[in-house]
């Protein structure tokens, strides 16, 4: 049986005061903690309703508490994170869909709630031959980074500066002293800072809501907050 790419989706339980804590003063924990599920329930339906990938939840610490059992039913596949840093679990993650036979995989972070879902099928198409994809985020990191079985990834993901601006340039020298070529997909942006919500505001008020990679839940939980 050909066994469909990997998308796997990076998330934490949501319990207040330990998601989105840097959104604070503009929210509280409860706003915080309403606004990151409500990126997560979109996420679920986007990325769980594709028949070109086989959708997984990397979650931390534990992918079968009951919120995340409730967002993420079957055809998600839900594993644990692991432990280690940043690097240390994504490898981990492509490690493990590789091991399963997946011909390629792409991380996906849940931080991204406007990040269009075509951009991310793009990025496994690119990968589908060989190679690494990544749609950047405008921090200097990634909002998605995809790779074929066969790519360096471990190389790639080895001692990388996370949390700084230079995550990306690092990713690509890697790559490039290996002879692979990272192909690079219009930018996103993370949801991180207090005023990237009211970015996320305008931008979601100049979309159709109509359109099927829409994030309504994220939608509407914005219309809740103050």
């Amino acid at each position: 049986m050909v066994r469909l790419p990997s998308l796997v989706l990076f998330a934490r339980v949501p319990e207040a005061g330990r998601v989105k804590t840097r959104l604070s003063p503009r929210l509280t924990d409860e706003g915080a903690l309403r606004l990151y599920r409500a990126f997560l329930e979109d996420a679920s339906r986007l990325y769980g309703v594709a028949t070109e990938w086989e959708p997984v939840l990397a979650a931390e610490p534990d992918p079968d508490a009951p919120e995340l059992a409730r967002l993420f039913p079957s055809p998600w596949r839900r594993e644990t994170q692991g432990g280690g840093g940043l690097g240390e679990r994504l490898a981990g993650a492509f490690s493990r869909e590789f091991a399963r036979g997946a011909p390629a995989a792409i991380a996906v972070g849940s931080d991204h709630p406007a990040l269009a879902r075509g951009a991310v099928a793009e990025a496994l198409r690119r990968v589908e031959q060989g190679g690494a994809a990544v749609i950047p985020a405008e921090d200097g990191g990634y909002c998605a980074i995809a790779f074929s079985a066969g790519a360096p990834w471990q190389e790639a993901l080895r001692d990388v500066p996370w949390s700084t601006d230079a995550v990306l340039s690092v990713t690509r020298r890697r790559l490039a002293a290996r002879g692979v070529e990272l192909w690079m997909l219009a930018p996103g942006y993370d949801v991180d800072r207090p005023e990237d919500v009211d970015r996320l505001r305008r931008d979601l008020s100049a979309r159709d809501s109509r359109s099927s990679d829409y994030p309504a839940a994220t939608a509407r939980a914005l219309a809740e907050l103050p």
